[in-house]
């Protein structure tokens, strides 16, 4: 199954195509290489994943929307380390070089790719509950990047915030998906 797929579906599919050997790895990218890497990673039979985020950056002048990868530069590979065949990981379009100790490559801790997928899945799911007082970044807009206290929360999950700008309070208010927990 393929990135996109994997990404709609959320969750389900990413852990369903594990094997009991296999295992998650870090492969760092060139710059700029992550489609590239990404596909020619599917083509050979490896199963990548790239956790991303809606942020907002700012173009011509413009806030804009986008999916940005949570970690720019690297991504995620299952493989299994028996198999001789990880080696062509390092020669593959797109990528740097897979993060090796001692000329093996290190694996990730067990469940920690699984997280990241239930985290950063798309899958239609409620905005997570906010507690008055609570501290949040924000995710999108002007104010991206900023850490903000929760003031109240409404019920069209709209948070009124208090955030610090200028030495001064002001409250604002955003829907909760433009928000993280801080």
């Amino acid at each position: 199954m393929g990135y996109l797929a994997q990404r709609k579906a959320g969750l389900g599919d990413l852990t369903e195509t594990r094997t009991s050997e296999a295992e998650w790895y870090l492969v760092q990218l060139k710059p700029n290489g992550l489609n590239r890497a990404v596909t020619n990673l599917e083509r050979q039979g490896f199963v990548p994943f790239v956790p991303r985020e809606r942020r907002s950056v700012r173009r011509a002048g413009k806030f804009v929307s986008v999916d940005a990868p949570v970690f720019p530069g690297y991504v995620f590979v299952e493989l299994n380390p028996e198999d001789r065949g990880w080696r062509v990981i390092n020669s593959t379009y797109g990528v740097a070089r897979i993060v090796s100790f001692g000329g093996r490559p290190a694996p990730l801790p067990k469940g920690l790719v699984e997280e990241m997928a239930k985290r950063y899945a798309l899958t239609g799911e409620a905005p997570p509950p906010f507690d008055v007082g609570e501290e949040v970044i924000l995710r999108e807009g002007p104010f991206v990047d900023f850490l903000a206290r929760v003031e109240a929360v409404d019920p069209q999950h709209r948070v009124h915030l208090l955030i610090d700008f200028m030495g001064r309070q002001s409250r604002i208010v955003v829907s909760a998906e433009k928000l993280a927990k801080g």
